[in-house]
Formats: structure tokens, sequence, C-alpha cells
């Protein structure tokens, strides 16, 4: 379990023992960052490496991207091989994969659900990762009960579906170098995103439970 403190990164054991004592990285005697498909490790300062079995804390967690930019920490993960797009680049996949998610959702949903529901979406950016997020509105209100899921953030939303993940923070240039998804690059894996998470789930819906 890993809790992002407000000073230092603490790590403790799924299953706890008597003799384990939690792993408690400040985020001032940090050097580096560097994420492998299995682990973390933390160089320090001091040159000692502390390796965290959690490879998700680069990547779902809004916290771990504020660390890097507020301790000017540099950060690069081995996860993804290719792919390293400016941020920029980014911003424009995530509009045209927002408009191609709309644009494809909406004739579904009104159809089988009615010309008052609409499915609508945010672009989320965060260092960490840029997703967008789908919330679904009835009459320009959104409906709570088909907001079931939770973004990273922890905001009621449809669905969250990720445009891009970082693979290197530099803190001399302030900014960050991205995997972009096989969703935002290309329209036919954003459209079967769409139908096979998101339209599959709502048309299923009873109309009395939305009301």
């Amino acid at each position: 379990m890993v809790t992002f403190g407000n000073d230092e990164l603490i790590i403790e054991p799924i299953i706890k023992a008597a003799f384990w004592k939690n792993k408690k990285i400040p985020y001032k005697n940090i050097e580096s960052i560097e994420a492998t498909g299995e682990s973390v490790f933390f160089h320090m300062k001091n040159s000692k490496v502390i390796k965290v079995d959690d490879p998700a804390i680069t990547a779902f967690y809004t916290r771990f991207g504020d660390i890097l930019r507020d301790y000017r920490i540099p950060f690069k993960t081995s996860i993804n091989e290719v792919g390293y797009e400016s941020i920029e680049t980014v911003r424009e996949r995530a509009a045209s994969a927002k408009e191609t998610a709309l644009a494809y959702a909406n004739l579904s949903i009104k159809e089988k659900l009615g010309p008052e529901y609409e499915l609508t979406a945010n672009i989320a950016e965060r260092i960490i990762g840029t997703t967008l997020e789908f919330l679904l509105l009835k009459d320009g209100e959104i409906v709570k009960e088909a907001n079931l899921d939770e973004s990273i953030d922890g905001v009621e939303i449809v669905d969250e579906m990720d445009i891009a993940f970082l693979n290197e923070w530099d803190p001399a240039t302030d900014s960050g170098l991205y995997f972009i998804t096989k969703e935002a690059n290309e329209r036919s894996a954003c459209e079967e995103y769409v139908k096979t998470i998101i339209l599959d789930e709502l048309c299923e819906m009873d109309l009395k439970d939305l009301d």
C-alpha cells in the first residue's frame, strides 16, 4: 500500500508482520526515479536505491506527478519502449479522440436511450498522463445513476479512457514526454473502446433507473 504524505512517500505491506517497518521516502532526498514493468527505483541523494514493487504509482496517482514537479525530480520509465511525444501532441490527440468518441457514442445513445440523453467528455490533463472523462447527461444535467465509475482524482464518471502516459519528466525544462495510447492514435480503436466499454453498458440500462 502506498501513501503520499505531505513530505514523504510511505510504503506499507498488504499483510503486515510484526517485524515489518514501513518504508519512508522523503521527497526532498530523491535524486531521480526510474520505473520498469515490475518496480519503481528511487535513487536517493545519499546514493542509496530504494525499490518499490508497485509500478502503478507512476501512472495512477496524481500526486506522483505533483512531486516530480514540486521537488524537481527527473523521471524515466522503460515500461513503454516507444512513443516519446510532447504534451502539445498529446493535446492534439486528446481533442481528436474526444471528437471521435462523442460522435460515435451519441449516435447510439440518442437512438437507444432517447434524444434527451447525451454523452459528454472532459479532457483531464495531468503530469502523469492525460485521460478522457466521460459523463452521461439527460437534458443537460448529469445522470448520477449512470456515472458509477470514479476517476483517479475521485470524480464520478461513466468511464475514464487513457490518452497518454508519462514516459519521462525533465525538471530542467519542466516538461514531459509521453506514450500515446492506441485509442488516441487510431479512430477504429477509439470507436471499439467506446462500444465495448461504454455503450454496451449504458445502452443496457433501464431508463427508469436513470430518471
